[in-house]
């Protein structure tokens, strides 16, 4: 595999299908989310950490898979504000009318806050979705 640092929290994995031969896995377990697919996801983001120095958070976590003309995958992983952001705004497209209002404003809030006070909004909302699902 391939890395790329983009930015302090933000770092790109270029998988090759002998990547994903040797982790005995297909596309499909990754965007299928099986449990050999997500071991993968897991051993990346760490390998990402380990090459190019990166120590990542856990809070604001977001991924992009591209399909490059080569055949190989982009796995971009970040954990910046504005990626997290850019992220919510792709989930305004689905929300229903109940949840839009509070994710507007949420998103509006992350836009103005600076990246550590946005960090600390990220982790109380996610704490509180996770509280949510759980019930």
């Amino acid at each position: 595999m391939e890395y790329h640092k983009k930015a302090d929290l933000k770092v790109e994995c270029i998988a090759t299908q002998e990547d994903f031969d040797f982790f005995g896995i297909t596309m499909d377990d990754v965007l299928d989310r099986t449990e050999a697919g997500m071991y993968f996801l897991k051993r990346a983001k760490e390998l990402c950490a380990m090459t190019q120095k990166v120590e990542w958070t856990n809070v604001a976590y977001t991924l992009n898979i591209t399909m490059l003309p080569d055949d190989s995958v982009s796995f971009e992983f970040s954990e910046c504000i504005s990626d997290y952001v850019t992220s919510l705004k792709h989930s305004m497209a689905i929300a229903d009318e109940e949840t839009r209002g509070p994710l507007e404003g949420f998103i509006s809030a992350l836009m103005e806050a600076g990246e550590d006070e946005g960090r600390k909004l990220v982790a109380h909302f996610e704490k509180n979705i996770k509280a949510e699902w759980m019930k």
